[in-house]
């Protein structure tokens, strides 16, 4: 009995220093991924990954009227959504000239706050409403069409705007890179001319696997869980480094059958609406060193010619207005647009979003 006793002892005094050491780190902001466990969060706030669910037909979403804080090493941010589990302010008796943004990360304004993001920006810029539609985790074309169908008819609009992020949007409906998942989100399948949507079979709702179940007990309870988020952090960057995709950009070097199924389904936004319509393509840092090659590229010609021969429509592709200082447009620990990235994102569509 005195044996079980001094184990137990031992054990708790190890995770009282092992929470004690992970709380110090979360507050010097030491660490590179930081989460706050469930139970300190202030009523009304989720866990960050309760802040993002998979129960719609387009996969990815919200909770209503939530909040939720993101903590990295560069970042210290919060999320809030509305009556419809969009980040934006309440969509209920819009007065002006309303527009939707369809897209993914970029267009949510992951990394940044509210005041930070393009869209609100934007919305000062030209004194307009811009119903934010965008959402992150691994959203793309097929998904920016059914959020569209699903919310077109629920606001008056007078322009859409849909952030295009060749980085991973071309893949990101195809199932070939999927198989295996159990994720609820859609795919397409391409049928003769035509491209069919579908989520599999064996697709659940906010899938969990057991493992994921425990993660997500630990996160709730334990500060010390941050040390193991971390530690496998770090070997998948490890993991990653091994891997041949330094000379890879999907901007530049998508196969052609992934542009196309893209190019389809955005195409039945812009085909489908007689609003004006902006595709606004956004680089990622590795892509402007590949610039030279962009003639070359099938995609880019599609909607340069489609810009030239279409009244309604306007590509803008900002890889092609580079900033004085490229790296400052990026988040330092992160992909994603830093606030700075964010203003100059917005400088440049407000120029071209001409209404008139």
């Amino acid at each position: 009995m005195k044996k079980i006793l001094n184990l137990f002892f031992t054990f708790t005094f190890i995770i009282i220093i092992l929470e004690l050491i992970s709380y110090t780190l979360y507050k010097l902001n030491i660490l590179e991924i930081s989460l706050k466990p469930k139970l300190y969060l202030k009523k009304n706030y989720v866990t960050e990954y309760n802040f993002w669910n998979e129960e719609n037909e387009w996969g990815a979403w919200r909770p209503v009227n939530t909040k939720t804080v993101q903590k990295r090493s560069c970042f210290n941010v919060e999320y809030k959504t509305n009556e419809v589990g969009a980040r934006d302010s309440s969509f209920n008796n819009l007065l002006g000239t309303n527009g939707l943004l369809i897209g993914d990360s970029f267009a949510e304004g992951y990394g940044v706050n509210y005041q930070e993001t393009s869209q609100y920006i934007l919305e000062k810029k030209k004194n307009v409403n811009i119903i934010n539609l965008g959402i992150s985790k691994n959203t793309g074309p097929v998904q920016y069409w059914l959020i569209y169908s699903s919310f077109k008819s629920k606001y008056d609009h007078e322009f859409i705007i849909i952030y295009f992020l060749p980085h991973n949007d071309f893949g990101e409906n195809d199932y070939s890179n999927w198989k295996g998942s159990k994720r609820y989100r859609p795919y397409y399948i391409k049928k003769e001319d035509k491209y069919e949507i579908f989520i599999p079979n064996e697709a659940k709702k906010n899938y969990l696997s057991n493992t994921k179940k425990i993660k997500n007990f630990l996160k709730d309870f334990f500060w010390t869980s941050n040390l193991f988020i971390n530690l496998n952090y770090q070997y998948k960057l490890y993991r990653s480094s091994k891997k041949n995709y330094k000379n890879f950009s999907a901007f530049f070097d998508t196969p052609l059958n992934q542009q196309k199924a893209a190019i389809y389904f955005l195409d039945k936004i812009i085909n489908d609406s007689k609003k004006k319509i902006f595709l606004v393509s956004i680089p990622r840092l590795q892509d402007y060193y590949e610039i030279k090659n962009i003639n070359n590229v099938y995609w880019h010609n599609y909607y340069k010619l489609k810009d030239k021969n279409t009244s309604n429509f306007k590509f803008i592709n900002l890889i092609e207005h580079s900033p004085e200082n490229l790296e400052n447009i990026y988040l330092k620990c992160d992909g994603h647009w830093s606030p700075e990235g964010n203003k100059w994102a917005a400088e440049i569509i407000s120029e071209k979003l001409i209404l008139d």
